[in-house]
């Protein structure tokens, strides 16, 4: 599958995330249709951590999967946007939240990527508990944003996401920098 990034946009990735050894791959193969698909990640995963001591983070969709990898704790996201709904967020965010996200499936990803990261911490039993926000906006496809309460699970930092939106996914990476 060509590449979902280009370098530039990867390279861009890193600055805003503070993580230069970010890498990002995905392919249809690692989508949920194909019943190989937890396989094929482990065994691709495998292959590019072995021997290093990198994170890294898993998601996937009915027709693509992804992965990242990072020198920091890092957690992935990705959605079919319009999938995404108002009804089904509010019940993990706050009216707050809701008002100043980009769209429903900006704050779900981001709150999921959130999750995700700080299982290196202390990984609330709920997404609910995470407060996001501080969203900004990169240009027309890019938001980036904060995780708000990181001190209630013992974060080093409140790190950094980034949510991108391509075609009708919504891509989301988020950084703990040590």
């Amino acid at each position: 599958m060509p590449m979902i990034f280009s370098e530039s946009t990867l390279e861009s990735f890193r600055n805003i995330l503070h993580c230069p050894s970010l890498q990002i791959f995905a392919h249809t193969d690692w989508g949920s249709n194909n019943p190989s698909h937890r396989e094929l990640l482990r065994a691709e995963i495998q292959k590019h951590t072995s021997g290093t001591t990198l994170y890294h983070s898993v998601s996937h969709t009915h027709d693509l999967g992804m992965f990242a990898l990072c020198e920091f704790p890092i957690g992935v996201d990705l959605e079919i946007t319009l999938r995404v709904q108002d009804k089904v967020v509010a019940r993990i965010s706050t009216d707050e939240e809701l008002r100043i996200a980009p769209n429903p499936s900006a704050l779900w990803c981001a709150k999921e990527a959130c999750f995700k990261a700080l299982k290196t911490f202390e990984q609330p039993s709920v997404v609910s508990r995470i407060s996001v926000g501080d969203w900004k906006k990169i240009d027309s496809q890019t938001e980036t944003f904060a995780l708000l309460n990181s001190t209630d699970f013992k974060s080093s930092s409140e790190g950094r996401g980034i949510v991108r939106q391509i075609s009708q996914w919504s891509f989301c990476f988020f950084v703990i920098p040590s």
